[in-house]
């Protein structure tokens, strides 16, 4: 059997480290990388503990498939954020470009500036784009 990701544990480290780096100068929480397809590939270990894996796979890869598709019927251009509200916080998960095959998922307190983070969201995604290059993805198995 095939691994749907194939990529050095080095890698992974240094993508940990840049989640681990925009969580300690922000008050972000949670950040993950994650593929389109739901497969977590980095998280940053000073996030919450209590977020489960599966908030962090499946739910965020489906919202992002119907965002697409809704975003493109309704002629608004590509998908580039989508932002959950809750009563104490924010979910935001950055898309990037069209054609790539990972997204940025985060979680920030109520009262931060959501203008704020989607500027360092999507900087920190283009920090990240060039290691990204370096994830082979294998088409999923299920």
């Amino acid at each position: 059997m095939t691994q749907e990701v194939d990529m050095k544990k080095e890698l992974q480290i240094k993508l940990m480290q840049h989640l681990e780096k925009l969580e300690s100068s922000t008050d972000l929480e949670g950040t993950a990388i994650i593929t389109k397809t739901g497969l977590r590939i980095a998280s940053s270990s000073l996030g919450n503990p209590e977020i489960s894996a599966d908030l962090h796979s499946a739910g965020p890869a489906a919202l992002i498939s119907l965002g697409e598709k809704l975003s493109q019927g309704l002629a608004y251009g590509e998908l580039r954020d989508i932002v959950i509200t809750g009563d104490e916080g924010f979910t935001i998960i950055t898309v990037g470009d069209p054609g790539t095959k990972f997204m940025l998922l985060t979680h920030c307190r109520k009262e931060s500036k959501l203008g704020y983070y989607f500027h360092r969201l999507r900087k920190a995604y283009r920090e990240l784009m060039p290691l990204l290059e370096g994830v082979a993805l294998s088409s999923a198995m299920y």
